[in-house]
């Protein structure tokens, strides 16, 4: 019987390149385990906004993943919901504390956005605010570790009445009532009138558009009743959220978004297709506000090597140019945080001849066309006082 053929390997050898490999085995777990990079999502309640957000997240977090993982590095999210501003505290101060989240994502429904900011303020996390647009949590509810990816009212507002302006649309029908939305909009409505020589008049007036500053409910019922007033007036407004709200059959003349599903330029076609291939659903503006906020995230953990909530926040405050599909090198302002961008205007698409042969939600342009500063409220009106 012949004797066995060695192998170069004694048992002594054997053990110590099993301890070996056992130690490379831990060490690559363990630097695994301290790459993985949770992020905290904030829904509202089963809605069509929270699902644009989870969709819009999911697909950025699969962006920024085909790129951190070259890096021995990975994003995940814990997804958590919330219908008011309580409910928003407890669940992302408990992600904070359980999960360690590099970040919170969200800021729909009642009171979350303030939620998320205290608790961005009170925890080691930040906000991304991805769907609040209240001006006043970038002026006297601003904070260093809210960042705003959404636009504000004063931005849609602005860029509605730039895109009008240029078109000679100058005189405005308000349509408003008193609840704090509406107030909001029709303040923005009247500093941006100032600066673009608009004309505001009451809705029972003649005008030449109507600014719908209704939302929910109240958005139709307003409709109906100025089109039964002054008949079939184009109407101007902002936000993809609201004009979700709006009967399909509303004539918009120019309605502002921060994102529409048909845009081709600067990859839009590409980002869009991805998506609608993904979801079988167009890509509003919430869905590509979500995106974003993934991205972002993602490229500050490669870029610059982030590994808690201090290093995405020096990456954000540092304007490295973020490529979001705009056209434009995206950075955030640095006197209320809020994401430079330009915005998109639908309405009726119209032939030469002046048949409408897209609909009334077609992409009809951007605004602005070059200073993105030019529309939001500027360094020089901010009541925000970033101290740390």
């Amino acid at each position: 019987m012949l004797p066995p053929r060695s192998t170069g390997l004694n048992r002594r050898g054997f053990l110590r390149a099993a301890i070996v490999a056992t130690t490379m085995v831990v060490d690559v777990r363990r630097t695994r385990a301290q790459d993985i990079h949770t992020i905290g999502l904030i829904l509202p309640s089963a809605s069509p906004i929270a699902t644009q957000l989870e969709q819009g997240a999911a697909l950025g977090l699969e962006d920024a993943n085909a790129l951190t993982t070259l890096f021995g590095k990975q994003l995940r999210i814990e997804t958590e919901t919330a219908a008011n501003g309580a409910e928003a505290t407890a669940r992302a101060s408990a992600l904070a504390r359980r999960a360690g989240v590099i970040a919170l994502v969200g800021g729909a429904g009642p009171d979350v956005a303030d939620a998320l900011r205290d608790t961005a303020n009170r925890e080691p996390t930040i906000f991304l605010n991805v769907a609040a647009i209240d001006d006043r949590l970038r002026n006297e509810r601003c904070a260093r570790r809210a960042l705003h990816v959404t636009p504000s009212v004063s931005m849609y507002v602005d860029a509605l009445a730039g895109w009008l302006g240029a078109r000679r649309v100058t005189r405005w029908a308000l349509v408003a009532d008193e609840t704090a939305r509406s107030r909001e909009i029709a303040a923005a409505a009247r500093v941006a009138a100032a600066s673009h020589g608009v004309t505001l008049v009451n809705a029972n007036e003649p005008s030449q558009i109507a600014l719908i500053a209704l939302d929910g409910a109240a958005l139709d019922e307003g409709v109906a009743r100025y089109r039964a007033a002054h008949g079939t007036t184009d109407l101007a407004g902002i936000g993809w959220s609201s004009t979700a709200d709006l009967a399909p059959g509303g004539l918009i003349g120019a309605w502002i978004v921060g994102w529409h599903p048909d845009l081709e330029q600067f990859s839009g076609r590409e980002l869009n297709a991805r998506f609608r291939r993904r979801f079988s659903a167009p890509m509003t503006e919430l869905a590509w506000n979500a995106w974003t906020a993934l991205k972002l995230i993602g490229e500050a953990v490669v870029r610059v090597n982030a590994r808690d909530a201090a290093g995405v926040l020096a990456f954000a405050e540092s304007a490295p140019p973020f490529d979001g599909h705009k056209g434009f090198p995206l950075t955030f302002r640095r006197w209320d945080q809020q994401l430079r961008q330009p915005l998109y205007v639908m309405g009726r698409g119209a032939a030469p001849g002046g048949t409408d042969v897209r609909g009334s939600r077609s992409l009809l342009g951007s605004v602005p066309v070059r200073d993105l500063d030019s529309i939001g409220t500027p360094a020089k009106d901010s009541r925000c006082r970033i101290t740390s």
